[in-house]
């Protein structure tokens, strides 16, 4: 979604004829879109502009924009100016603080002239590349798992109309766009006037063209039974998908208050696999949350094995003033966490490379993003050894294997 923000940015100014630059001393214009997930990303934005001497900053707009640039007064739905203030004098080298959700008044904010705009179209999507397109289907997050920032952040959730979701992706996919990726806080709880995220994806699989279509990050107390039919019969839909468990303990996950038991997380798991055993699944994982024991942990790393989860992206647990959990004692120390995180990485690398293995000598469709690299049909990285066009999607021999993706 960072990401997402970011293309955002960058296509509305270069509408304008502005440049990117990679060293932001040369830039006129410097943009901080920042996350808030955890107290250390914070951070690096102030240790950023400490360790960069003023004279920088001399003649230079500097916009801070994402979730550090905002704390919601949820009660009157709007961002607080108090916090406003505070930055403002924590950070005097900022010179503006902009809401994500209105980031198209960007030319109004830096004066640019409506004159110099040269291409409307390029604010309709977010690309990776060209193949590869991020939609946002919503805005905040009504969900309040104990441990998060976002709900404060981002503020209450916003679905965004069907209708711009569909444009965006027509217009997209008319531009050889090969992989649709819709995003949400929490994707699959999206709604827009009684149509759910069933609707919506279904909409998105009648688009004519050539592409797949992925989606992150889904909450396993909103994947129902007609999703998993969908990913995994219809062919137009990866065969991979990223649910967040964050532990296998239910003990754990009611002090998160993540509203499911493991058991759901496994009986998903099941039954995807049932339908397709090659389906890959990922997932999102704390470790070391207030009170985990042994015996909880132990849960997670179990539930891993059992669902054969080929990827966690791993957060060791810190305090996030404002949230829930942050009024809990964090007792696991920081020496726990480094362990329990390595024990799960090798966990789960060990259930990875098992899985490559088997696909040694399979062959398996591959979008090519470069004449040397591409992405799976199960969205693996792919390396080859040959060279092909861009952009089109071939049927190759999986021939090698390694811990980050496959080789062809």
């Amino acid at each position: 979604m960072n990401t997402a923000d970011g293309n955002s940015i960058r296509n509305i100014l270069n509408s304008y004829s502005l440049t990117e630059t990679k060293d932001w001393r040369k830039a006129d214009i410097i943009f901080l879109v920042t996350c808030s997930i955890r107290q250390q990303a914070e951070d690096k934005v102030s240790g950023w502009g400490i360790k960069s001497q003023n004279k920088d900053f001399n003649d230079k707009t500097v916009i801070l924009t994402g979730c550090m640039a905002q704390r919601y007064d949820r009660e009157n739905n709007q961002i607080s100016e108090k916090y406003k203030k505070t930055l403002l004098r924590k950070h005097p080298w900022i010179t503006h603080i902009i809401n994500i959700k209105e980031i198209d008044q960007l030319p109004k904010i830096l004066n640019i002239d409506d004159s110099d705009q040269i291409n409307t179209q390029s604010i309709n999507y977010d690309i990776n590349n060209k193949y590869q397109g991020l939609f946002s289907t919503s805005h905040g997050c009504d969900n309040f798992c104990s441990y998060c920032i976002v709900p404060y952040a981002r503020g209450e959730l916003i679905n965004l109309p069907k209708k711009q979701i569909l444009e965006n992706i027509n217009n997209f996919i008319s531009n050889d766009g090969k992989i649709v990726t819709l995003l949400g806080q929490n994707v699959n709880s999206w709604e827009d006037e009684s149509r759910n995220f069933i609707d919506l994806l279904k909409e998105v699989e009648k688009i004519d063209g050539e592409f797949w279509i992925n989606f992150l990050s889904s909450h396993p107390k909103d994947f129902s039974n007609e999703l998993i039919d969908l990913i995994t019969t219809h062919e137009k839909f990866l065969k991979h998908c990223n649910i967040a468990v964050q532990s296998g303990s239910d003990r754990i996950l009611n002090l998160m208050n993540r509203r499911y038991k493991a058991q759901t997380f496994i009986d998903i798991c099941d039954q995807i696999k049932a339908k397709d055993p090659l389906f890959r699944i990922t997932t999102d994982a704390i470790v070391g949350f207030p009170t985990e024991t042994d015996d909880d942990f132990n849960k997670t790393i179990n539930l891993v094995k059992k669902c054969e989860v080929e990827m966690v992206y791993i957060g060791k647990y810190s305090q996030r003033k404002g949230t829930v959990a942050s009024k809990m004692t964090d007792n696991v120390s920081l020496s726990i966490k480094k362990k329990r995180e390595k024990i799960l990485r090798e966990c789960v690398n060990e259930i990875r490379e098992r899985k490559h293995k088997q696909l040694l000598n399979k062959s398996i469709p591959v979008l090519m993003i470069e004449p040397n690299k591409g992405i799976s049909y199960y969205n693996h990285e792919v390396i080859t050894e040959k060279k092909y066009k861009p952009g089109k999607i071939y049927n190759l021999e999986v021939n090698g294997y390694s811990r980050s993706g496959l080789k062809c």
